[in-house]
């Protein structure tokens, strides 16, 4: 479970980022994360929602993931499409 070692990670660079804008709390964490990037978002939500216990700056903080599709252009026709199938999509043109 490599999320828990991704979590840990946006812990410290958290942490830097509050040292260097001098927050006193961390409210909020948003994140992007690509539809084949390999990471299980309830993992990871559920690993940053432990971890972030030991850390007093970051122990309310809510995390929100919003998972960004894949998006393929057709090396034909040039437009841009989305599709379900993650390795050999069809261009629908």
């Amino acid at each position: 479970m490599h999320e828990v070692s991704i979590a840990l990670g946006m812990i410290e660079e958290l942490k830097r980022l509050a040292r260097e804008h001098n927050a006193k709390q961390v409210t909020k964490v948003r994140l992007k994360i690509g539809k084949m990037s390999g990471i299980v978002t309830d993992s990871l939500i559920f690993a940053f929602d432990v971890v972030k216990l030991e850390h007093p700056l970051l122990s309310t903080a809510e995390i929100e993931v919003e998972e960004v599709p894949l998006i393929y252009k057709c090396g034909e026709c040039g437009k841009s499409f989305g599709s379900d199938d993650n390795f050999f999509p069809s261009c629908p043109n």
